[in-house]
């Protein structure tokens, strides 16, 4: 995402200047060894989500936990028809999606997959970030960085948007030439009208399956806690005499959460800060 973002930054100079560094971009990221990477990476990621959303006992939880993983959810959704569009256009239909081609899109064509495009950004962004965040934020040189890693973080965002729109206006100004989108389009193997069909039709196609998998893994995880919800319940003595029950094998902490009794957890009870344990009197 980062070197994607920095590529955009690119638009504040030309067009031009994007796609020279869409080359080197595009060098790593479609090699073997990076596409490995990233779709590798990007599959272990949003199945770790979908695995402990399914092992949640509740869904109560801290407001920057809740946001980091509706973000995370909502990255697919955005992202499905950029790489069906982008990549598989390419390897499929031998299609260059060059900042050219995809801006007089975005921009010209339907300025709505733009707008889609630049929430993806801020979206993915956001996503990261926050990750990065809530791990870090428990490292002794940490504090020190903060401002520093904010900055830079907020600047790469703004920087990229930037680039974007100013890339965006540099192609208003290209297609008023008589002939430039023709040429330019033949000159990056566009996609002709079956081909676009075709792809809109893949894009559905898993738009649709990941709503599925994203309901089914929904709807599991409410089996599973009805199920356990009918076994064996501990009985938990807070100081001050409050009793609660919860169903044998959920922690402490998610047993308070879903009280509604406070709970100290920086690291949101993945085991790393060791803020939420407890002392078992008897």
């Amino acid at each position: 995402v980062a070197t994607h973002m920095l590529n955009h930054t690119l638009g504040l100079i030309s067009i031009g200047a994007m796609d020279a560094g869409r080359w080197w971009f595009l060098s790593f990221w479609r090699s073997w060894p990076g596409t490995f990477l990233l779709y590798g990476s990007l599959t272990v990621h949003l199945t770790l989500a979908l695995v402990s959303i399914y092992r949640r006992p509740y869904l109560r939880m801290p407001v920057w936990e809740a946001a980091q993983i509706i973000l995370g959810l909502s990255i697919p959704l955005l992202l499905i028809a950029h790489v069906i569009g982008t990549r598989f256009a390419y390897e499929w239909f031998g299609a260059e999606d060059s900042y050219a081609r995809l801006m007089l899109l975005y921009w010209i064509w339907v300025p709505a997959i733009g707008a889609k495009q630049a929430l993806l950004l801020v979206i993915a962004w956001g996503h990261g970030c926050l990750g990065l965040h809530y791990w870090l934020r428990l490292k002794p040189w940490y504090p020190r960085w903060f401002p520093a890693l904010l900055t830079a973080a907020v600047l790469i965002a703004v920087l990229a948007l930037l680039g974007f729109s100013q890339a965006g206006r540099e192609i208003a100004r290209l297609n008023q030439l008589p002939g430039w989108s023709a040429q330019m389009l033949k000159a990056a193997s566009a996609p002709s009208r079956a081909e676009n069909a075709f792809t809109i039709r893949v894009i559905d196609g898993v738009w649709y399956g990941y709503v599925l998998l994203l309901a089914l893994v929904l709807a599991a995880r409410g089996v599973r806690c009805a199920r356990e919800n009918r076994g064996a319940k501990v009985r938990i003595i807070y100081p001050g005499g409050r009793e609660i029950l919860a169903p044998a094998g959920v922690s402490v902490l998610e047993a308070s959460r879903e009280a509604g009794i406070p709970h100290a957890s920086v690291c949101g009870g993945r085991g790393r800060c060791s803020t939420c344990r407890v002392r078992v009197l008897k």
